[in-house]
């Protein structure tokens, strides 16, 4: 086994070990402290409706919207709810993986917000549902167009506007006016900027047109401070001892797969790797028997951090413009397609790992698993034929350092764990 490999092995048997993340132990947390939101400065943020007074904010819109509203089975878990819808449709519209999870962290980032700014003392009592709602609406319009009757009546039903009770219109107007808040937001991250080029050329340097997203690495952060605070080192100098072991590894990997290798591959890149994460945490939530809010803000905080995982990755990707495999193996078969864009570092690496942090916070008494998982995710793109060892080694460090920030502001949190499960 070359250096190269080795080195990726010992990374993936320490991701799976269960090294738990640079956080403090449980007896040594910091004072409590208030939720921290990601859209709202505080419950009672001055653009949000008056506390006591949410009713006043509602719209002809609206009262159209209730007008015509009819009566629904209300889901028990709205946060929950609107995670499924938001899968559905980004599946359907194909979106690429930094797509997906910026729609995941947009939704859930405001049904968090607006679930505790409705929960704050100096608001009377509204229905959690409608506030869910109020903010979904808005938010997954913005986002799938397309879908916008199936999304209002959604939204109506699930709000039960139809009752059209003071917690009711008042918990719809609480939503919506967060869901405007994440919609500004989202027009103004970055993520319509259009690219003009060039692409480089030269030695070991991907070669393609209509490259996937390429200021991805732009947008604006949820967590983390920006982008280029959290990058690898750079890749191995093309043609140099390292740069061709990585290259000798992945043909000779391609050579000799199992098919137990090629399982793993699929389980990896059937799905958006955020939703394969996604998935992990609802099935969990949804065992817990989760109230709303700890389930909102446990999405919220996988799905924010995911979404600064891959910008920090993209920026990595289009800063160096590495060569994918088949670039630089005449005759390479790969498992499945490669994907239109640089190799260097690999995605699912290192919003993987990212993920993984959260998680292990989240349940830390799963830490090891979900680890591990982190690093099979990495091992799939190298037996798959469509990374380079040294691109998934330093997505996975990447990772762990952007999940260990995001983890450091949770547990700045009056309940760091979100759940009960310590």
């Amino acid at each position: 086994m070359s250096k190269g490999a080795l080195v990726f092995s010992l990374a993936l048997l320490v991701a799976g070990c269960g090294t738990p993340a640079p956080t403090s132990p449980l007896g040594e947390r910091k004072p409590e402290g208030a939720s921290r939101t990601f859209l709202v400065g505080s419950p009672v943020d001055s653009r949000l409706p008056s506390a006591g007074s949410e009713i006043s904010a509602l719209g002809d819109e609206d009262r159209a919207l209730a007008a015509g509203a009819r009566p629904v089975a209300a889901a028990a878990n709205p946060p929950l709810y609107w995670n499924g819808l938001t899968t559905e449709l980004a599946g359907a519209k194909k979106l690429p993986p930094p797509l997906f999870s910026r729609a995941y962290a947009l939704v859930h980032a405001g049904i968090a917000d607006a679930l505790v700014s409705a929960r704050d003392r100096r608001r009377g009592p509204l229905s959690e549902a409608a506030v869910a709602a109020g903010a979904a609406y808005e938010i997954l319009r913005y986002l799938f167009p397309e879908a916008a009757d199936r999304i209002a009546t959604e939204a109506t039903g699930q709000a039960g506007l139809s009752e059209r009770s003071g917690r009711v219109l008042g918990g719809w107007a609480l939503g919506h006016a967060v869901g405007r808040l994440a919609v500004d937001r989202a027009q103004r991250d970055g993520s319509d900027a259009v690219f003009t080029g060039p692409i480089p050329t030269g030695p070991g340097i991907w070669t393609g047109t209509n490259p996937v997203l390429p200021l991805c690495g732009a947008w604006k952060c949820w967590l983390i401070p920006a982008s280029a605070d959290f990058q690898p080192e750079p890749p191995y100098p093309y043609g140099s001892p390292e740069d061709l072991e990585d290259v000798e590894d992945v043909a000779q990997a391609a050579l000799n797969r199992t098919p137990e290798q090629v399982e793993i591959v699929h389980k990896w890149a059937d799905r958006s790797p955020p939703a394969i994460w996604n998935a992990l945490l609802v099935e969990r939530l949804e065992a817990a028997n989760a109230d709303p809010v700890s389930s909102a803000r446990a999405l919220a905080w996988l799905h924010t951090t995911i979404e600064d995982a891959f910008i920090s990755c993209w920026s990595t990707k289009y800063s160096y413009w590495v060569a994918r495999p088949f670039q630089r193996i005449p005759g390479l078969v790969t498992v499945i397609p490669t994907p239109n864009f640089p190799s260097y570092t690999s995605g699912h690496s290192t919003i993987s790992a990212a993920a993984a942090e959260v998680m292990a916070e989240l349940f830390p008494g799963e830490a090891p698993f979900f680890r591990a998982q982190a690093g099979e995710a990495a091992l799939s793109r190298f037996w798959g034929g469509i990374h380079f060892a040294h691109d998934n080694n330093e997505g996975l460090d990447v990772g762990r350092r952007i999940g260990a920030f995001a983890v450091s502001l949770m547990l700045e949190e009056r309940k760091p764990a979100l759940l009960a499960a310590r």
